[in-house]
Parts: structure tokens; C-alpha cells; sequence
């Protein structure tokens, strides 16, 4: 028996992690009550409490890492360790009447940031910031839409001196936390704060395995030493710690992925997340040499695969592997949902579609509207796939007005199911 199958039934046999969602999928089946659409509901009832389905869970985490963390199992960012209460709140959202819940929801808390990256997201946007009680309002929202991860982003979130503060707010409502640095402005002192505030997870950004040429991308010198040493402090305060980097086509072509890989676990991470380049932000226009092609995309999640199944360290979690047809596609706006500076909300970080403003309109309406209009999760990124359309209806103007987002979605219209919900209702062999 090897040690990924030894963990996975571990965690089938352990109460504190299969308790609530027996309960929660035992309790629908007897109300005869479906949540979830397309009928992913009644099979995964089929699948959690029994081992019927543990052939195709073998599937699915093949190419994973399940790792402990301070007494929690850890898949990857993308979900929340368990058991905990976050974890819980997943299964939980089952009850809550509404269609769908967001697994996740990132909030851009500043705009401001001492770099100029090359691929910065959120640049291009409409301006705005909201005051320490207007973002504590929307976490407090999110708790009640079910969002089992909150995660901080920006600009740079670091630059906010309440940012212990909001941390806190999401931690202390059962959320997993996350904030995504690019290593300025972490200190120990900063990071002292952020343990007391309740939070999981510390991301830095590391783009390339050379200080100088990892100092140009960000448009900064000594951005590489700092990210490195946050790295390594925050892996010293217990943190679960996770490298990112945007992947460029030099770094697959002149094959530096391997020491990319030996630089995240020599800097202290868990985890090192690779994000491919995405036509939103400054690379709106211009991104005809930058987006990656479907051999770079696929050297990404051979890495991914074979890295974790060798068990190298750190694990490694391409996006583009998890967010592949054959796992779970994209879940903009149907699993995860971001929220930029102004309080514009937005079916993911890259997708710059308003649904609404979290400042002026409750998060649980905008949700609906959003979820409603994006459907069901995609085989496909829906801004890599449909950037056209926002570049066409927004005429350069980010993010798009709520109108203007209703009128994309109606255009690019649905997409069947990836293979994972497929799998689940059956309609996959």
C-alpha cells in the first residue's frame, strides 16, 4: 500500500473529516432537497459517505500531494485543510437554499504597491479603496454567502495597516486565510501580527530563479532577496507557506521549472502555486508573445503531475492542471469570486466583469446575478477564452458595468460540464 492511498484512507475513516458531510448529504437526500445543478448533488451523496466512489477520488488526486500542516490535511490552496471549520462550511452551504456558494472569494484590499510588475492584473482599473469598516462588512457577507477561503490580494496587500485586522475578521468567522505578497513590507514584526490575527497561509510571489532577472519583472531591485526572506520567515512563524510565480514562456522553454522548484522548497514553501499569464491588466492589448501555448500549457501540468507523484518538495499546483477540462475547469463566478479595491465584484482576479459594487448592493444579490449569468463551472478560462468579448463591450474601460457583463456572458454563452462534474453524474465514462 503506498502513502498516497494510506492517507486517503486515513481520511475517509476519520469522523472529525466525514461527519459533517454525511450529515449534511444524508439530511437533502431525506428532505429530497437538490443544491447543486445538473444533478451533482444526489451523486456525490453516492460518492462521500461510501468508497464506491474512492476509485475515481484515486483519479482524481494521482497527481497530487496530501501533506500535513499543523494537525490539518492539505490537498492544495484550493481548498481549505481539514478537518476544520472551513472545511466544514463547504458541505455545509449544501443547506442554504441558495444554487451555488463560492468555495473562495479574494479581496484586493489596496491598490497600491511599491512594484511595477510586468503582468500586473489589476492595473488598468478603476480607481477607489474601501475603509477598514466597509471591507470588515463584506467579510462579514462573505461568512454568510459560505466562502470557505478568503484570500487578500492588491496592489499589495501588506501596504494596509489593518490588514491583521481584516485577517482577523475572516479568520474569526471559520474562513481559511490567505495573503498573496509579493514580499514587500513582510516582516517579522508584520508576520508576529498576521499569526495572532488567525492566519493559514502566506503566498510570495518568486518569478525567476535569478535575483536580477526576477528584480526586472517586478520592476525593482532587491525584490528577490525580499521575497526569498519573507519566504523563509514565514515558514519559521508556521505559516503554510506557498511560492507563485507567473509562468513565462522562457521559463518552460529554457527548461527552468526544475530550479524554480528547488528555489520555492530552498526558501521554505509548501506549496508552489504556477499561474500562467493572463490577458486581463497590462496584458490586456498586448499579450501576442506573452500567453502560453497548449505545449507550454501541457509541460505545466506534466510538471504538476510528476512532481507529485514522485513527492518532491514542494508539492506543486498548477493552475491550469486543477482548472484543466479533465479535473474541475474554470469556477469564475461559480466557485470563486474576487473583489477589486473599489469593491467591484468580479467572477475571478483576471476576469474584469462587474456584477456589482459589495459597498453598495449585498454581496448575496450580486452573487446570484454573477452566478446565475457565468452558469455552471467551465471546461475552459473564461478570460483566456473570451477576452475579446471584454476588450469589444468594455471598449478599454475596466471592469466592465454590470450590464456590459450580463451582455458577455448571454455571448459566450454555456459550456458542458468538466470532466469531474461528469464524472459525478455520470455522464463520463
Amino acid at each position: 500500500m503506498n502513502l498516497a492511498y494510506l492517507n486517503l484512507v486515513r481520511i475517509l475513516v476519520d469522523p472529525r473529516i466525514t461527519r459533517v458531510p454525511r450529515r449534511v448529504l444524508r439530511q437533502l437526500s431525506q428532505q429530497g432537497r437538490q443544491r447543486l445543478p445538473d444533478g451533482v448533488q444526489k451523486s456525490l451523496g453516492r460518492l462521500v459517505p461510501g468508497l464506491k466512489g474512492l476509485a475515481f477520488v484515486r483519479r482524481w488526486l494521482d497527481g497530487e500531494q496530501i501533506t500535513r500542516h499543523n494537525g490539518q490535511w492539505v490537498i492544495n490552496s484550493f481548498l481549505p485543510p481539514f478537518p476544520g471549520p472551513a472545511f466544514d462550511r463547504m458541505f455545509e452551504n449544501l443547506l442554504s437554499g441558495r444554487r451555488l456558494s463560492p468555495v473562495s472569494g479574494f479581496l484586493a484590499v489596496s491598490e497600491v504597491c511599491p512594484y511595477h510588475c510586468w503582468h500586473c492584473s489589476l492595473k488598468n482599473r478603476d480607481h477607489g479603496t474601501l475603509d477598514t469598516r466597509q471591507w470588515t462588512a463584506v467579510i462579514g457577507q462573505l461568512h454568510r454567502l459560505g466562502a470557505s477561503i478568503i484570500g487578500f490580494t492588491g496592489g499589495e496587500p501588506c501596504t494596509r495597516a489593518d490588514l491583521p485586522a481584516l485577517v482577523a475578521a475572516a479568520a474569526s468567522g471559520g474562513a481559511a486565510t490567505i495573503v498573496f505578497s509579493s514580499g514587500a513590507g513582510v516582516d517579522s514584526a508584520l508576520l508576529q501580527q498576521l499569526k495572532a490575527a488567525g492566519l493559514w497561509s502566506l503566498c510570495i510571489s518568486l518569478d525567476h530563479p535569478t535575483a536580477a532577472e526576477h528584480d526586472r519583472l517586478r520592476g525593482a531591485p532587491g525584490a528577490h532577496a525580499q521575497a526569498c526572506r519573507a519566504l523563509r520567515r514565514a515558514r519559521e512563524h508556521g505559516f503554510y507557506t506557498m511560492a507563485a510565480t507567473v509562468a513565462t514562456r522562457i521559463l518552460v522553454e529554457e527548461k527552468l521549472l526544475a530550479p524554480m522548484h528547488r528555489l520555492a522548497g530552498d526558501c521554505g514553501a509548501h506549496e508552489w502555486r504556477i499561474i500562467e499569464p493572463m490577458p486581463c491588466g497590462l496584458l490586456a492589448r498586448d499579450h501576442a508573445d506573452t500567453l502560453l501555448t497548449p505545449d507550454h500549457i501541457q509541460t505545466l501540468r506534466q510538471f504538476h503531475i510528476v512532481s507529485n507523484r514522485q513527492r518532491l518538495r514542494p508539492k506543486v499546483c498548477a493552475f491550469n492542471r486543477i482548472e484543466s477540462p479533465e479535473l474541475f475547469g474554470c469556477g469564475a463566478g461559480t466557485q470563486h469570486l474576487f473583489i477589486d479595491a473599489k469593491g467591484e465584484v468580479c467572477p475571478c482576479d483576471f476576469t474584469a466583469m462587474s456584477f456589482g459594487n459589495a459597498a453598495q448592493t449585498p454581496l448575496d444579490q450580486i452573487w446570484s446575478c454573477m452566478s446565475g449569468a457565468m452558469g455552471n463551472p467551465r471546461r475552459h478560462c473564461f478570460i483566456q477564452k473570451h477576452y475579446g468579448l471584454l476588450l469589444r463591450h468594455g471598449n478599454g474601460h475596466f471592469p466592465l458595468a454590470p450590464e456590459q457583463s450580463l451582455a458577455v456572458c448571454a455571448e459566450a454563452g454555456p459550456e458542458p460540464l468538466p470532466d469531474y462534474f461528469q464524472h459525478l453524474i455520470g455522464t463520463k465514462a
